[in-house]
């Protein structure tokens, strides 16, 4: 959604490298208000990722937690494609037993979520994380509620009526919920679980841990930022292809 661009921007730029330029784009009306892909979505993503490579663009990102359609869109085009937990769990690989914090979504979400796009609220990790090569005893998964996230008819009227009132409250709310069930969840994954890092597997979380993710002494364990994760594994695709300063675009 455009309202998220600028916060976007201004946190993966602070994390590339000098050389690097980062362009924001977003879906438009093609993105769902929903906090995940419905159908239609999937012909959007491949348009905007076909434009952005007919623009000299060296990269993509795609910038949501759920890695909607990563395959379909590395297929549309010939340059290098992330997204966030990909890579994560690709960084997570030097680090150990990796922890899955996945934002849980207040209980008004879990009919429309599962009608329209065959999902239910948050019940696809385990998924991810076989698909993307991590056996069974090399992660754990816990949730992070969201209790001050806008339920789903402010999201739906927010969406269209104030989407600058929408953003603000929805990294208020994420931010909140990092510095509380995020911590209790991090610190149990690490003491019951054996973690020894956690990644916060929602792009909205990714502010926050970027003002609060270095203090150790809150998570205990090394923090994975998806927004930043995506973006250094694009960086380093980039780079091992020998095309110098990258020129990277993301979706939100």
């Amino acid at each position: 959604m455009s309202y998220m661009d600028e916060p976007a921007l201004e946190l993966v730029a602070r994390h590339v490298r000098p050389d690097t330029t980062v362009e924001v784009r977003n879906l438009g009306n093609a993105a769902p208000p929903l906090p995940w892909p419905v159908a239609g979505v999937e012909e959007a993503m491949i348009a905007e990722a076909r434009r952005a490579q007919a623009e000299g663009f060296d990269g993509l990102v795609i910038a949501c937690s759920g890695d909607p359609y990563l395959k379909v869109v590395r297929e549309a085009i010939d340059i290098p494609v992330s997204a966030p937990t990909e890579a994560a769990i690709h960084f997570s690989r030097a680090l150990g037993r990796v922890a899955i914090l996945a934002r849980q979504m207040p209980d008004s979400y879990s009919a429309p979520l599962s009608r329209l796009s065959g999902r239910g609220n948050g019940d696809f990790w385990q998924e991810m994380a076989h698909e993307y090569g991590l056996a069974d005893d090399e992660y754990t998964i816990r949730r992070v509620p969201i209790s001050k996230h806008p339920e789903f008819e402010a999201l739906e009227h927010l969406t269209v009526a104030d989407p600058g009132r929408l953003r603000n409250l929805t990294l208020e709310a994420m931010t909140d919920a990092l510095l509380t069930a995020g911590v209790a969840q991090a610190r149990a994954a690490v003491q019951e679980d054996g973690a020894d890092a956690v990644y916060f597997a929602c792009t909205f979380f990714s502010r926050g841990i970027d003002e609060f993710g270095g203090d150790r002494s809150l998570f205990g364990v090394p923090v994975l930022n998806p927004l930043v994760a995506a973006a250094s594994f694009l960086e380093s695709a980039i780079v091992s292809q020998g095309q110098g300063a990258p020129m990277a675009s993301a979706l939100s």
